[in-house]
C-alpha cells in the first residue's frame, strides 16, 4: 500500500514530534511504502524513503493546492495529513490527523477572531473531507465532534509515544545548572499553558536553594511581567535554545517537572519525564490525565496554591517521589510509536478498501 504522508512539519515542535516518531515507525509496519512530502531544505524523517520536496508554506491555498498536485502525480493509495492542513481538491482516501483543536477550545491562544476564523474553516474542511480522522488524545476527539458533530463515527483514538526521544542519548546540563537542585517545567508562555500559575506556585515554596527551570527561549522580560520585583523571581531561568539531547538531559537532572496546562492535545512533556523517572505534577486539564494516569499528581488548573502543595509533597516526602518514579517509567513504557503506527496502519486498512478519487471536485 503506498501512502503519501504530508512531512512539512517535520522540524517543527509538537506536530514535528509526532510526523518524525510516526513516520519512522509506519517505515517497520509490513507492507506499507512510504511517500514523504517533505518541506524544502528538511532531511526527510525516514531517509531511505521516497520524498517530494515541497517550495509553499503548509498553511494557506497554495500550500493546499501545491498538496493536491503532489497527490496527482505520486498517485498514492492513501494519503495522509499528518495536521489539519489537507490538499485541495481532496482525494479519497484521506486520513487527517487532529493534534488538537485549541484556538477554538481556548480562545486566548488565537486572539485574532479574523484568524481564529480561517483556522475553523480549514479545520471544518479537513473534518469534512476526511475518511478517517486520527485524534491524539480521547479528549481530542471529543473535543473534535463538539465542534465539529460531523466527526462522529469517523475519529479513532491514536495515542502518541515518546520512546523515540527518550531513547537517545542523554546530552551535558548547561554548566550553570551542574550542582543545582531544579524543578523543570516548559518554557511555553502560550496563555494555555498557564506559566503564570507556576511562577507563583513557585513562591511558595520554601527552599532557597531550589531553581525553576524553565525550557526555552526567553521572550524578553516575561518572569518580571508576572511576578514584578518578587523576591523568588531571579530564581527563576529561561534555558534558552536547547538541542534535543540537553532537553534530556534537563528531565533527567530535574528533580520534578511542573506541568500546569490548561489544554493539551495530548502533553509530551510529561510522558518524556515520567520516562525519564522524574516525578510529575500536572493538571486535570483537557488529555492529561490520559496521558499520566495516576502516576503522576495532579491538581485543578489555575490553582496556584495546589500545585505549590503537590510541588512541596514531592520535594519534602522521598516515599512518594520514589513511588511517582516507579509508577511514571511503567506508565511511560506503555507509550510506543510502534503501538501507535500499528493504530495508524490498522485505520489505513479501514479506508484503504474504498477506492482511489477526489473527495471534491474543486477547491
Amino acid at each position: 500500500m503506498r501512502i503519501l504522508l504530508d512531512c512539512r512539519m517535520a522540524t517543527w515542535s509538537g506536530v514535528g514530534r509526532y510526523s518524525t516518531g510516526l513516520v519512522r515507525a509506519l517505515a517497520g509496519q509490513p507492507g506499507l511504502e512510504l511517500v514523504q512530502f517533505v518541506a524544502m531544505g528538511a532531511e526527510p524523517p525516514v531517509p531511505t524513503a521516497e520524498a517530494v520536496v515541497a517550495s509553499a508554506h503548509p498553511f494557506g491555498l497554495r500550500g493546499a493546492l501545491e498538496f493536491g498536485s503532489v497527490v496527482r502525480a505520486v498517485r498514492p493509495d492513501i494519503t495522509h495529513a499528518l495536521h489539519f492542513p489537507t490538499p485541495v481538491p481532496a482525494p479519497r482516501p484521506l486520513v487527517v490527523t487532529m493534534q488538537d483543536v485549541t484556538p477554538l477550545a481556548e480562545p486566548a491562544v488565537m486572539p485574532s477572531a479574523l484568524k481564529r476564523a480561517v483556522y475553523r474553516g480549514w479545520v471544518a474542511r479537513a473534518v469534512r473531507v476526511a475518511d478517517r480522522i486520527l485524534a491524539s488524545s480521547a479528549n481530542t476527539a471529543r473535543d473534535i465532534s463538539r465542534f465539529f458533530p460531523e466527526a462522529a463515527g469517523k475519529t479513532d483514538v491514536v495515542l502518541l509515544a515518546a520512546d523515540d526521544f527518550t531513547s537517545q542519548p542523554v546530552g551535558v546540563l548547561p554548566r550553570w545548572l551542574e550542582g543545582r537542585r531544579y524543578v523543570l517545567a516548559m518554557g511555553n508562555t502560550k496563555p494555555h499553558k498557564d506559566l503564570p500559575s507556576l511562577l507563583w506556585a513557585f513562591g511558595r515554596l520554601t527552599e532557597p536553594d531550589l531553581t525553576l527551570v524553565l525550557a526555552g527561549e526567553d521572550p524578553g522580560g516575561y518572569v518580571r511581567s508576572v511576578l514584578g520585583d518578587s523576591a523568588w523571581a531571579k530564581r527563576v531561568s529561561f534555558t534558552g535554545a536547547v538541542d534535543d539531547g540537553t532537553l534530556r538531559a534537563l528531565f533527567a537532572g530535574a528533580v520534578a517537572l511542573a506541568y500546569p496546562s490548561r489544554y493539551e492535545g495530548f502533553g509530551l512533556p510529561p510522558l518524556e519525564a515520567m520516562a525519564y523517572g522524574v516525578p510529575v505534577v500536572t493538571t486535570t486539564a483537557a488529555s492529561v490525565p490520559e496521558v499520566v494516569g495516576d502516576a503522576a499528581l495532579l491538581v485543578e488548573p489555575g490553582d496556584a496554591a495546589a500545585l505549590a502543595d503537590a510541588l512541596h509533597r514531592v520535594l519534602t516526602d522521598s516515599d512518594l517521589a520514589s513511588r511517582l518514579t516507579t509508577a511514571g517509567r511503567e506508565r511511560a513504557s506503555g507509550f510506543t510509536w510502534a503501538k501507535t503506527a500499528q493504530r495508524t496502519a490498522d485505520a489505513y486498512a479501514r479506508v484503504g478498501g474504498e477506492g482511489a478519487g477526489m473527495a471534491e471536485p474543486s477547491p
